[in-house]
């Protein structure tokens, strides 16, 4: 009886941490963690450059009509707008959190 005990408590303690395969539960958890930092970091620069690839697309229409209708305004507007898709998709890549914190 003691040495199926023993032998189930070697074993509950293997399956909490395994560090010579790192399939314990504590690597798993660890790599786990790992993985979630990393998907959030690209769910972050993925809706950078979203915003990025909105601002540059309103940009190009507000620049064809600017052409069309020759009014200045609108290229100076579509000129902010690349400015800001061009901040935004650096955002992404450099600092992608940023945008999700404001």
């Amino acid at each position: 009886m003691e040495k199926q005990t023993e032998a189930w408590q070697k074993t509950a303690a293997r399956y909490d941490s395994e560090p010579d395969t790192h399939e314990g539960r504590r690597e798993l958890s660890a790599r786990a963690k790992e993985a979630e930092e990393s998907r959030n970091t690209f769910l972050a620069k993925y809706h950078a450059y979203e915003i990025a690839s909105a601002a540059f697309q309103i940009g190009i229409v507000l620049a064809s009509a600017a052409v069309i209708t020759e009014i200045i305004a609108l290229a100076w507007l579509a000129g902010l707008l690349g400015a800001g898709g061009l901040a935004a998709m650096a955002l992404g890549v450099f600092a992608p959190h940023v945008l999700h914190s404001l």
